[in-house]
């Protein structure tokens, strides 16, 4: 059967939207999936509650990029700065997905001391080579607490960040939201498969600015 043109055109932007990393971004052997690796620093929303099952896997299977995962339940980002150490510098990842503020709006951190941690961490990171990238936190539930991580959010968008928008798909109906996060905080399966995919939808731009970043 002979293909047209148009599909062609078509099925190629398909694979290089799920699979960028089969089109050269830069001259970088880092850029290959055999190659890059990232690490996920994070709470229990990175580790995979309940089940241990985590979106980092999903993304990793799909496209061939080695995600370490460095989740731990109940973590603030003060208390994942304070491993930086030992869960991502000597695992010399190329990128690091920074996912937290949840745990610090329960526990009542200020929004100013979150912003430190997290340019703390990124500052570290830079200086190792290692590009940071802060994953914006899903909803939360509670109006209060979900107030507070729109306010978070608004700062780690204004203090320039590279981001992956986590949140975005989340915000749907009463109903739905349920479905995702039946705890009001984990996403279950279908949550976890929706970060996955919005982590897959941007990767050409974080692989893009990570070729820019090792220039």
């Amino acid at each position: 059967m002979r293909l047209t043109t148009q599909y062609l055109f078509r099925a190629s932007t398909f694979v290089f939207i799920l699979f960028p990393f089969l089109y050269p971004v830069s001259s970088s052997p880092e850029l290959t999936p055999e190659t890059l690796t990232i690490v996920a620093l994070g709470d229990s929303i990175t580790w995979g509650y309940p089940n241990g099952r985590s979106w980092t896997e999903i993304v990793s299977r799909e496209t061939g990029v080695k995600i370490i995962n460095r989740g731990i339940s109940g973590q603030t980002l003060g208390e994942m700065s304070n491993r930086l150490e030992r869960d991502v510098l000597e695992a010399k990842p190329a990128i690091c997905i920074i996912m937290g503020g949840t745990n610090d709006v329960f526990h009542s951190v200020p929004t100013e001391e979150m912003m430190a941690n997290l340019k703390r961490m990124a500052r570290i990171l830079k200086a190792r080579g290692i590009m940071p990238v802060v994953g914006l936190p899903i909803p939360l539930g509670w109006q209060n607490s979900e107030m507070r991580l729109q306010e978070l959010r608004a700062e780690i968008a204004e203090a320039g960040f590279l981001t992956i928008d986590f949140a975005h798909d989340f915000y749907v109906d009463a109903r739905e939201f349920k479905r995702l996060l039946p705890d009001g905080i984990h996403p279950y399966d279908q949550g976890k498969k929706l970060m996955a995919e919005r982590l897959k939808k941007e990767l050409p731009k974080i692989l893009s600015a990570y070729a820019d970043f090792i220039r």
